[in-house]
């Protein structure tokens, strides 16, 4: 199955403001959906032309991955699947099975890599299709909020 990707405008790290040093460096996605169909999203960095049969190497940018077990789209009435307004801080409820998760991929030899090679990087992900029903967009598998590079001293 193929899966539409995502890839990053050129991210340009400045050097001389950046802490070169860091120990851990993560990648993470806020606001992943995962109403539709499970997936494998692989990370590549410098490398836009990466798809599901690229390696996962570090030669081809790979720079790791995260999985999400999706609900295979929405079986119930109108409405069942909409996710409702915002809870309040002290809801006990459960927030509502759709909310859009966090994923975390831990790139700090990736970022190593790619930082050798120059001041920007671009940042391409790849969805892999792992399971699916007939309910699900497969070409906009792969849907987000924003992502953010984290590193730790």
């Amino acid at each position: 199955m193929c899966a539409q990707a995502y890839t990053s405008q050129p991210v340009n790290i400045r050097l001389n403001a950046f802490n070169t040093n860091f120990a851990r460096a993560d990648l993470e996605f806020h606001g992943v959906d995962h109403a539709g169909a499970s997936f494998e999203a692989r990370v590549f960095f410098n490398n836009p032309q990466a798809d599901e049969h690229t390696a996962k190497t570090f030669e081809n940018g790979y720079a790791g991955s995260f999985h999400v077990f999706g609900h295979g789209g929405c079986f119930g009435d109108v409405g069942h699947c909409e996710i409702n307004a915002a809870q309040h801080p002290y809801d006990p409820r459960p927030a509502h099975m759709l909310t859009p998760i966090r994923k975390v991929v831990t790139v700090t030899e990736a970022l190593r890599r790619a930082m050798a090679q120059g001041e920007t990087i671009i940042v391409s992900v790849v969805p892999v299709i792992t399971g699916l029903t007939e309910q699900c967009d497969l070409e906009n598998v792969l849907k987000f909020d924003r992502m953010q590079l984290v590193t730790y001293g």
